[in-house]
């Protein structure tokens, strides 16, 4: 785990679903383009200022920079996964099994 890469991905991520470019968001915060770049990519981290900026354009509350828990690895989550499984009532494991299955047909 690697918070600066984790950081990276998250804001990426959330940048891409805003259908933002990189240019575009290191414009709206007030940074250069290849700093920007450095963040994402995870070679540099943010201070707390820009991290507002970034919240601020994406339009979300800075939190939601934080949640990389989706961003872990296949075995990571996996493991997880078969953790909290054999914990679940019949009707939570059916309704898991119902969301599942949209993606498994």
């Amino acid at each position: 785990m690697n918070i600066k890469k984790d950081f990276g991905l998250r804001l990426k991520e959330l940048r891409n679903k805003r259908g933002i470019t990189q240019y575009q968001l290191a414009e709206l915060a007030g940074i250069d383009p290849k700093h920007m770049s450095h963040i994402e990519t995870g070679r540099s981290f943010p201070k707390a200022d820009l991290i507002e900026k970034f919240a601020s354009a994406l339009s979300i509350d800075y939190t939601e920079l934080f949640k990389t828990e989706h961003l872990q690895s296949r075995e990571v989550i996996i493991d997880k996964i078969q953790n909290v499984l054999p914990g679940l009532s019949d009707e939570d494991l059916q309704i898991i099994f119902k969301i599942l299955s949209i993606y498994i047909n």
